[in-house]
This record gives structure tokens, C-alpha cells and sequence, in this order.
């Protein structure tokens, strides 16, 4: 079996292993009751060293609160201050009165340790949600770098006589998904997926097998040729469901075909952009010709930009245009993780009296889009206007972008941008009014 990735490997979580809450209990306890087991060995008179030059049982709760927070470290001095409190009763103590400054400052020292490590925790809990947001974009614009190149370079060749090419194909494909009846993987999306494949692949005996939560469905929801149902326990798909890469049969492998025991070709996951297993594309027949390297590449791409088309469906039910849908569907991410991480995102709507300074505005903002943007038309019941998200923007960025956009609008037209549309602006949030809000019709400007 030879695996065939679909995309680059993704480097590994970099973050630690958690550390269970029972060892974290455990340490706790632990080093709470040896730093007080050594001061009642090496000073049985003074072992809280409430005499000496420096407290040194106060560095119990001082790890425990460097090491795991606030409550922690609570919890740790208060054992200590207990020790403390129990010394006293039985008068094991150099002192006549209880030593309370002794004891808030402990405390104090403590919690401030755990707080500290709470808050940088959280920080960073902040920057690896940044950086995941950026690692999912990424792995969108290497999938369309990877289908231009092909594309253009190649696949144009490959067909001669066909005046469409991968990405014309890939826009009409988004566009019937769009508007076929269910969602998800349906019969009917799974027909027209299978359609673009075999144009592409030239498949011969094939089926598209709808993955939930990572278990292969009974039935095709879509086939071609005369396909027989897969064997759920065919090593190659199984190893093709582990894996969730593309699995194909090799020349190294046609003298054991035997001992392989499979029926299959090649098993083609459906894996969208966030490595959700939607589907699995199973392959019995093709061209020799087409079994190669090159071709199961570009098959890899094509179900990479299907399976995310699904998923656009899904997660946004909206008629409209692929654009706009695309637009949608970056807009829920984007809420939602300006409600769960707090990410700054930023939303700007621009509304204008004609389609051609529409148009005119359209191309400048265009040429100062960054890698994050996303640029959208407004439906055609709002009338003439744009929407652009800027995500990972705070409102410092926002005014940034807009104080861009006007200055490329007046060296290029020689008016202001106030001057040609009505120009709206708003965090994003995940309260879900932003909808409403890009639909509905112009009221002034808005910040």
C-alpha cells in the first residue's frame, strides 16, 4: 500500500501533554508536606522559620502556583498556613501571638505567583487560536496555489478540444452544489462530484461512501460502472479511513495482489480544509494510463475543493452566490471565534448610488487586499455594494485599512471615498446581528 498525500503533513501540536488533576493534586499535597517535613527536621524549634532571614516554606505555594495557577497555590497556603495554625495550638513556636503578617504576606506572595501563570496562560491560549485560525487559511491558499498551477500548466493539455478549464469546472460545480436540495453529502451532490471526477480522472468503476464520524456508510450515496459494494474491512480503505490520505495500489504491489486481499484501485478521502472525513471515494477501474502520480495529485486537490464546498453548505444555508456564500461562511468562522478566543475581526459594508463606481471601488480594494481578506458583492436586493472581513483586525487596524483605501480611491479617481459611497463599520462578534445587518438597506454611515 502507498499512501499519496492529499496535501503537505501538518506540523504537530507543538503544545504539552496536560497534566492529569490528580498529579497536579498529588505534587501539590506533596511538596506542601516536604517543605514542611524539612523545616520541623532541620529547625524543630523554628520550622516555619518565622525567626530566621527568609521564610522558606513559602516556596511550596510558590511553585505550586508557577507551576499550576491560582487555585493551586490557594490551596497550598492554606495547608501551610494550617501547618502553621496547628504548630501554634500545641506551642511548638518560638512566638507568644500568632504571627498574622506573617501569614497574609504568604498568601499574598502566593496567589500573585498564581495569578501570573493564569494570565500568560491564557495568552497563549489566545496566540494558538491566532495561529490555527492561520494554519486553516494557509492550507486554503496552498490547495488553490496547487490547483492554478496544475490547472494551467498541465490539465489544459491533457484535454485538448475542451474550452473549459479546472477552475471554470470547479465554479460551476460550486454553484449547483449550492443550489441542490439537502444538505451535506447527498445523492445529488454526490452524483455531480463524481461526474467532475471522472472528467478528470477518467474513472471507470467507482463510488462516492458518505464517512460519519469516521465509520463508512452502507450504501453509496453515488456510483458508476458496475461497481459491487466495498468491503468495510478492505485493507486499503481501512487503511485510507486511518490515515485520511489518499491510498492507491502500486506497481511494487501487482506480484502480491493476492496476499493484499483488496478489490480496490485507490480509496480517496473527502477531507476538507479543517481535516473534517466527510466522505470516501472508492476507485475498482481506471486507465492505466491515469493511474499515475500526477493524476491521484489532482484527484486529491478536486475532493480537497468539494469537500470544503460541502461544508460551505452546511455550515451556511444561504441561497446566493458562491462568492457570497464563501463570504458567509468566513463571517461564522470569524464570529465564532471572536466569541470563544476573543480574536478581533472587523467588518466593512460600502453601499453606492451606481454599479460603476461600485465597480471602480471594487478593483482598488482588490489590489490592497492581504492573504486574510475576503471580498464580497452585496445581494442584489441591498443594491450596489461591497462587504470585506478582515479578520485578526482589532479597530486600530480597521481605521488603518479604511485611511488605505481612501488614499488609493483619491490618487486614482481624484475624490474621497466618503465621496463615492456610504461607508459602514463594525467589529465582529458572535451575537449573530451581523447578518441582519449586511442585508439591510443603506441608513447613513455607521462605525
Amino acid at each position: 500500500m502507498s499512501d499519496v498525500p492529499a496535501q503537505q503533513d501538518e506540523p504537530e501540536d507543538s503544545g504539552s501533554t496536560p497534566v492529569p488533576g490528580w498529579l497536579k493534586w498529588f505534587e501539590t499535597l506533596a511538596v506542601t508536606a516536604l517543605f514542611v517535613g524539612l523545616g520541623a527536621w532541620n529547625r524543630p524549634e523554628d520550622p516555619f522559620y518565622l525567626t530566621g532571614s527568609f521564610p522558606w516554606p513559602v516556596l511550596a505555594p510558590l511553585l505550586a502556583g508557577l507551576r499550576y495557577g491560582f487555585f493551586n497555590a490557594l490551596v497550598s497556603a492554606l495547608l501551610l498556613l494550617g501547618a502553621l495554625g496547628m504548630f501554634y495550638r500545641q506551642g511548638l513556636l518560638p512566638l507568644a501571638d500568632f504571627p498574622y503578617v506573617w501569614s497574609i504576606g504568604v498568601l499574598a506572595f502566593s496567589l500573585l505567583a498564581g495569578e501570573f501563570r493564569d494570565y500568560w496562560d491564557r495568552r497563549i491560549e489566545k496566540l494558538e487560536a491566532s495561529n490555527r485560525y492561520r494554519q486553516v487559511r494557509l492550507e486554503e491558499f496552498t490547495r488553490n496555489f496547487y490547483l492554478l498551477k496544475v490547472s494551467h500548466d498541465r490539465l489544459e493539455q491533457q484535454l485538448a478540444g475542451s474550452s473549459s478549464s479546472l477552475r471554470e469546472a470547479l465554479r460551476r460545480l460550486y454553484q449547483e452544489i449550492a443550489h441542490a436540495r439537502g444538505q451535506g453529502l447527498t445523492p445529488e451532490t454526490g452524483e455531480l462530484m463524481l461526474q467532475l471526477l471522472i472528467r478528470y480522472g477518467q474513472l471507470q468503476i467507482a463510488a462516492i461512501y458518505a464517512v460519519t464520524n469516521g465509520t463508512l456508510g452502507d450504501a453509496p450515496v453515488a456510483r458508476i460502472g458496475a461497481f459491487r459494494d466495498v468491503r468495510k474491512q478492505d485493507p486499503l480503505l481501512q487503511h485510507a479511513l486511518q490515515e485520511k490520505k489518499l491510498v492507491s495500489v502500486q506497481t511494487e504491489y501487482r506480484q502480491k495482489l493476492a496476499d493484499l486481499d483488496t478489490d480496490l484501485l485507490l480509496a480517496l478521502p473527502l477531507l476538507d480544509s479543517r481535516q473534517t472525513l466527510l466522505g470516501m471515494v472508492v476507485v475498482e477501474a481506471m486507465p492505466f494510463f491515469n493511474f499515475q502520480p500526477r493524476t491521484l495529485r489532482l484527484l486529491a486537490i478536486l475532493t480537497g475543493h468539494m469537500a470544503d464546498m460541502i461544508q460551505e453548505q452546511r455550515l451556511v444555508t444561504e441561497a446566493g452566490s458562491a462568492e457570497w456564500r464563501q463570504f458567509r461562511f468566513q463571517l461564522a468562522r470569524a464570529s465564532h471565534d471572536a466569541h470563544q478566543y476573543s480574536l478581533p475581526a472587523s467588518l466593512i459594508r460600502l453601499t453606492f448610488t451606481s454599479d460603476q463606481t461600485a465597480e471602480t471601488v471594487a478593483e482598488r480594494m482588490r489590489r490592497l487586499r492581504r492573504g486574510l481578506d475576503v471580498i464580497t458583492e452585496l445581494p442584489p436586493a441591498v443594491g450596489p455594494g461591497l462587504a470585506i472581513l478582515l479578520p485578526l483586525t482589532d479597530e486600530l487596524g480597521q481605521a488603518a485599512y479604511l485611511q488605505r483605501l481612501d488614499d488609493d480611491v483619491r490618487e486614482h479617481t481624484g475624490q474621497a471615498l466618503a465621496e463615492l459611497a456610504v461607508v459602514q463599520a463594525r467589529m465582529v462578534s458572535g451575537d449573530g446581528e451581523l447578518n441582519a445587518w449586511l442585508t439591510e438597506a443603506s441608513g447613513g454611515t455607521g462605525s
